[in-house]
């Protein structure tokens, strides 16, 4: 049959387009699908601005290599040559193996209300140095000169004891010259000597039943002064 002159004819393209499933409820044609740059992508990181997943992270070692490459410093040139290396000098340092203890040695003699001053030697003095560069706090104290007629009171008082509670000291230390607090030195009151040369020894002294904390302190100062002379 032959279409009525004045009508139009629809295309096939047309006629999809008013299909009920292309009108919406108002009978309106529906909005054809579009592209959402706004919309959340499924997996990888967001870049700001721009709705694209961001490149895989690198370890830190390869934007350091493009930061030098971008300098123009070459690692293995002399500009790095030139740069002083540290040295490492702990061999030839002491040790702060004795660091806070609190070591006493006898700076004079006391008889009564007598002084007399004390002169050490040199090994003695060189000892002293080592125990200080170690990291021990030296206190000078009096010391007892020995005396027949003090034995009676030294049965109720002892001169260690007395030093170490009045300048709360670790030890006690003298050497085999003056022998200061020898006498003092009682059963049960350890002493540890170490070679000083020439004969000498260098006595530590401690509270009874100390004699534990005493082998360290002397322990202590051997390894200092093995690393003083440059054997450590």
């Amino acid at each position: 049959m032959a279409c009525p002159p004045g009508l139009p004819l629809s295309s096939p393209m047309e006629s999809s387009l008013t299909t009920p499933e292309a009108l919406g409820a108002s009978g309106e044609s529906a909005c054809p699908p579009r592209i959402a740059f706004g919309a959340q992508p499924k997996g990888g990181v967001l870049i700001p601005g721009y709705d694209a997943p961001a490149l895989p992270l690198k370890p830190p070692r390869d934007p350091s290599l493009s930061l030098i490459a971008l300098s123009g410093v070459d690692p293995s040139g002399p500009v790095m040559v030139e740069v002083p290396l540290v040295q490492n000098n702990t061999t030839f340092t002491a040790s702060q193996a004795l660091a806070g203890r609190r070591l006493g040695f006898a700076d004079r003699w006391v008889r009564g209300h007598e002084y007399e001053q004390i002169q050490h030697t040199a090994a003695f003095l060189k000892a002293l140095g080592v125990l200080r560069r170690a990291g021990a706090q030296l206190v000078a104290v009096p010391a007892q000169r020995p005396d027949e007629t003090l034995r009676v009171n030294q049965q109720t008082y002892n001169e260690i004891d007395a030093h170490v509670s009045e300048y709360r000291l670790d030890a006690l230390v003298s050497d085999s010259h003056n022998a200061a607090f020898h006498t003092a030195c009682w059963n049960g009151y350890p002493r540890v000597g170490e070679p000083l040369g020439e004969g000498e020894m260098l006595w530590f002294y401690g509270t009874r039943w100390s004699a534990d904390a005493l082998m360290a302190v002397m322990q202590a100062y051997r390894r200092a002064c093995c690393l003083s002379e440059g054997r450590g």
